[in-house]
């Protein structure tokens, strides 16, 4: 295998910018053929021009200005990058930007990018943008890693940028595998672990996906998503996927979004879980996590009567809370 196809795309874009800015007079087709990192020096001279002609434009749609230098025939010598358009003041990192970096670099530990991520701080710190930092272990937050598991990340990324539909086979908590056919609206990451928000078409609801439970490959589809984001779920505690009934206290004046849900209604028992008959109790038929982040939210004196395992959530969620800010 040949030190060119171990470079990936982006890495070689990167190399073909530096290299063109770290020159001072116009650099041929040849040299960048034969030395940039990334093109095959053995490759047929057709297959280098489309790969090159790609990358000049890619470049030029991102902003980065590379002038192609003619002599008086109107013969291409080369080609710079005009540091007077694309370089207008040097660029520094404080604290938090740097550990920033740093972090989304870690982030990619054990991962198929980890190489990728690595190269990229190790070049931006080999041209003085930003110093060496080997960051205490002590002062970096919680955040997810990406390792082998969470392989399908890729391809859902693409397929929520670029607004596909996926398909893939995803094992629920205690049972067995069934294909998914969803349109991606999201991808974020709850203590440690990366999740999918979309809308799955075979269940006709918005649904909530951990990414290491995706068994196998996934499937980017040509076909478009149909369907808009209707709501990003913010609960950290993580419960079944399932929409459920649940059940909950709500008095006057009191969760404005709970009351916007479009399926609020009033429960068969009309009061709380106490009997006082004070506080009205109604029922929204949704996922766990969506309905604790609404309940968190909604006041003081609304909470959840059921199902149990939402109740003890909730109760968990504000202890926490109160244990983070005690």
């Amino acid at each position: 295998m040949s030190a060119s196809s171990q470079v990936t795309r982006t890495e070689r874009l990167l190399n073909l910018v530096i290299a063109l800015l770290a020159a001072h007079t116009p650099v041929s087709r040849q040299v960048v053929q034969s030395s940039v990192a990334g093109y095959d020096p053995a490759a047929t001279t057709t297959a280098f021009e489309r790969m090159f002609e790609r990358d000049k434009d890619e470049l030029r749609s991102m902003g980065i200005p590379i002038e192609t230098v003619t002599d008086a025939h109107g013969e291409v010598l080369g080609y710079l990058i005009d540091t007077s358009e694309y370089v207008h003041r040097d660029v520094t990192f404080d604290a938090d930007e740097l550990l920033a970096l740093n972090l989304a670099a870690l982030v990619w530990d054990d991962a198929i990018l980890s190489a990728t991520a690595t190269t990229a701080v190790r070049k931006l710190e080999s041209t003085g943008t930003i110093p060496s930092l080997a960051p205490d272990a002590k002062a970096i937050p919680t955040f997810a890693h990406v390792s082998a598991s969470d392989a399908a990340l890729l391809p859902l990324m693409r397929a929520v940028r670029d607004r596909k539909v996926v398909r893939f086979s995803y094992r629920k908590p205690g049972g067995d595998g069934s294909t998914r056919r969803v349109d991606p609206w999201s991808l974020h990451a709850e203590d440690g672990r990366w999740y999918l928000t979309g809308w799955d078409h075979e269940r006709t609801s918005a649904r909530t996906f951990r990414v290491s439970r995706i068994e196998g490959s996934v499937t980017l589809t040509a076909e478009p998503t149909t369907t808009e984001r209707s709501a990003a779920p913010t609960a950290s505690t993580e419960e079944s996927e399932e929409d459920v009934e649940i059940g909950f206290v709500l008095p006057e004046r009191q969760g404005a979004e709970l009351r916007r849900h479009p399926t609020l209604r009033p429960s068969s028992t009309g009061s709380d879980a106490e009997g006082s008959g004070q506080a009205p109790v109604f029922t929204i038929h949704d996922s766990p996590r969506r309905a604790l982040a609404l309940l968190w939210r909604a006041g003081p004196q609304v909470y959840p009567v059921s199902p149990e395992h939402v109740v003890s959530a909730f109760h968990q969620g504000l202890q926490q809370l109160a244990a983070d800010h005690s």
